[in-house]
């Protein structure tokens, strides 16, 4: 089978680990993988190593064009292809939508987008402008009903994103007393759960000054948060990132992670933190079926800042209890979320589309 995967800059810069993985992952099962990437590309992005992923073929083209160049980008990727046209096209990211509905209707081949955000459901293709669409991957059960009620339900795929996990879990909370590290983690979006968040880190650190905080700080609220942590005198405690995807070793091996927003959003660092061990405090985010409340996680189900220094101080306090959730968590993503899992249901789903079969998986496959 030939797949021809064609990636936005955004997912590159954010999911390049996994999107690494699963090529090389593909390439293993004997699919001949041509990549499809943006021709023009920051450094960062150059930095992650993408484009030399082994045995696979490399194609470069604008994300973005006015609409009366699309025609001639795709006649382009035409002319590089024309040695194999692909068995089916695999679109991840939003810029890359248009592309691959481009190249779906040049090459009367399948399309399949990926889906991983609730904003992206509410945008997904549909109607005319999907029908060369054969099939949407959603990465949980929740998103996938989601998406069920906008689209053709029998097109919606349930492939949950797989990442590696280490031999061993990392020690947490090895010495609470001396030092404690926290990833915090967000698309600076949502200011009133940044607010409920950095009050109740406020409170925590005057009682526990050695607490360190690395936070994400992006998006259209991302000096506003600064500003309220200098506010709360927090900027002691606080170091900022601007992207928690360049960051993955330093952010992996905190003692906890810490998700305020509730968008609805699967993003693989944090499959990645889990199964380190990592416990996850976070937003009630009804999408992420991972985390569930007193298991795999610890869910803050209100934005006050009381209820953010009640959780936060309990794991802190008890590191028994943080390491026992960071192990379940660890476990639940070993066992619904391995990367060779990703692989053998994206290729599954591959195979279905390109045969005429059926393209769906059973509602009830994945976590529970």
């Amino acid at each position: 089978m030939h797949v021809a995967l064609i990636v936005d800059e955004e997912r590159l810069l954010h999911e390049h680990t996994t999107l690494n993985r699963l090529s090389i992952g593909l390439i293993g099962e004997g699919v001949q993988l041509t990549r499809i990437i943006p021709d023009l590309l920051p450094s960062q992005a150059v930095d992650t190593g993408e484009q030399r992923v082994a045995l696979a073929t490399k194609l470069q083209a604008p994300m973005k064009v006015l609409p009366w160049v699309r025609r001639e980008r795709a006649e382009r990727l035409l002319e590089a292809l024309e040695k194999g046209l692909p068995d089916v096209l695999y679109a991840l990211g939003n810029d890359a939508w248009s592309l691959g509905l481009d190249l779906a209707r040049a090459t009367n081949r399948p399309l399949v987008v990926d889906m991983w955000s609730a904003e992206q459901i509410r945008r997904a293709p549909r109607g005319r402008r999907a029908a060369a669409v054969a099939g949407y991957v959603a990465p949980t059960r929740p998103m996938a009903e989601a998406l069920r009620q906008r689209v053709e339900p029998d097109l919606v795929c349930l492939v949950p994103p797989g990442v590696a996990s280490p031999a061993a879990p990392r020690s947490i909370l090895p010495d609470p007393d001396k030092a404690i590290a926290l990833a915090i983690i967000g698309g600076g979006r949502d200011m009133p759960a940044y607010r409920a968040l950095l009050g109740g880190l406020s409170r925590v650190v005057r009682e526990m000054p050695q607490v360190q905080a690395f936070l994400e700080l992006c998006g259209p609220h991302e000096h506003e948060i600064w500003r309220h942590a200098h506010d709360l005198e927090l900027l002691q405690n606080v170091s900022a990132i601007t992207d928690a995807a360049q960051h993955r070793s330093l952010l992996t091996r905190c003692d906890l992670l810490l998700m305020p927003e509730r968008y609805g959003e699967l993003r693989s660092i944090m499959l990645e933190a889990m199964a380190c061990g990592m416990p996850v405090l976070a937003g009630d985010d009804p999408f992420l079926d991972m985390l569930v409340d007193g298991e795999s996680a610890m869910i803050v189900p209100a934005t006050e800042p009381d209820e953010w220094a009640r959780q936060l101080t309990r794991l802190l306090t008890e590191p028994e209890a943080a390491r026992a959730i960071g192990l379940a968590g660890r476990e639940r993503i070993a066992s619904h979320h391995r990367s060779s899992d990703h692989v053998s249901r994206l290729l599954e789903t591959f195979e279905r589309i390109t045969s005429g079969g059926a393209y769906p998986f059973d509602a009830n496959e994945g976590p529970s």
